[in-house]
């Protein structure tokens, strides 16, 4: 399988797709295991205090073997009430993850997840507060390689409130035979709410048909992410859809080390992005030792400050 089967995460998209990858990480509450034409999962040793469990060594594969998470262990903490949900639920978490990060699409886990994120949106709008943590997670599809050290989600939803408060971190992050891969964090966090009701045609979308192509509608208030010298912060909005060519963002971008970006992506060769760069250098505001703009991502298009960059 070629390096870019795994869809490349670059640098200056990170808030849009970044996001993208947030908001679908949670999955809801279960009423019965995935279809085996959606996913096969198996889990080793569980440890459990009803709404509260622990999972060592989670495995989730496609029906055909091609792709696979695993995890070395994985807690999962949720609202009292949904005991004999839990494991569904950190199940269809990890489901949706995989889905997200390989842009892999099954049919047949539309209706299952549609259903799951049904549920979960009536929990949030209960107040209930759902904390999911992975530790150690490798997802592979063919010979491309994703490594998360660790991954912890927090979502909030409000008994008064239409909309729902979630954080992310993602620590130890690594890459192997993906495009790119140079250009990609290490480390990633973000803070950001959205609407609870919108989350269920989401998760069907991005674990099975894309095309539905719903829209859900995200407020960033704080996404930074780096790798060595470079890091990058942002805040604005997103409209997710599944899919990362119709998803659309705008709001502030700052880049601390431009010119250490501008030279790794000279070094895997991606000589649009490296002239794209360098124009968006010349239009930048400088601010507190970064570069500054205003950006917008929309059809597959960075724009920033008003000029589009050849990022493709």
């Amino acid at each position: 399988m070629k390096a870019h089967t795994i869809p490349p995460l670059a640098s200056l998209t990170l808030v849009s797709i970044g996001v993208s990858c947030i908001s679908v990480l949670f999955a809801g509450q279960a009423q019965a295991a995935p279809p085996a034409s959606c996913a096969v999962i198996t889990h080793g040793g569980t440890q459990s205090s009803g709404h509260d469990v622990s999972y060592d060594s989670t495995t989730v594969r496609t029906p055909d073997g091609g792709t696979m998470l695993t995890v070395k262990q994985m807690h999962y903490v949720a609202p009292s009430g949904d005991d004999t949900n839990v494991q569904n639920q950190a199940d269809a978490a990890s489901l949706l993850l995989v889905s997200a990060m390989t842009g892999h699409h099954n049919a047949a886990c539309s209706d299952w997840l549609q259903t799951q994120g049904e549920a979960v949106a009536k929990g949030l709008k209960a107040g209930g507060t759902y904390d999911l943590t992975w530790s150690g997670a490798t997802i592979a599809r063919g010979t491309a390689h994703v490594g998360i050290g660790s991954a912890h989600l927090k979502l909030e939803g409000s008994s008064s409130a239409h909309t729902s408060a979630a954080t992310l971190a993602l620590t130890g992050l690594s890459f192997r035979n993906v495009a790119n891969q140079d250009l990609l964090p290490s480390a990633a966090h973000a803070a950001f709410s959205l609407p609870s009701s919108e989350l269920p045609a989401l998760m069907a979308a991005i674990g099975g048909k894309a095309e539905q192509a719903p829209a859900v509608h995200v407020t960033i208030s704080n996404f930074d992410a780096e790798r060595d010298s470079v890091h990058l912060k942002g805040n604005g909005t997103a409209t997710l859809t599944g899919n990362v060519n119709a998803t659309s963002a705008s709001g502030h971008l700052e880049i601390t080390e431009l010119e250490s970006l501008i030279e790794k992506a000279r070094a895997a060769k991606q000589m649009k992005l490296a002239a794209g760069l360098v124009l968006a250098r010349l239009v930048s505001h400088a601010q507190g030792g970064a570069n500054v703009w205003n950006t917008s991502w929309q059809g597959g298009v960075l724009t920033v400050n008003g000029f589009p960059l050849p990022l493709k």
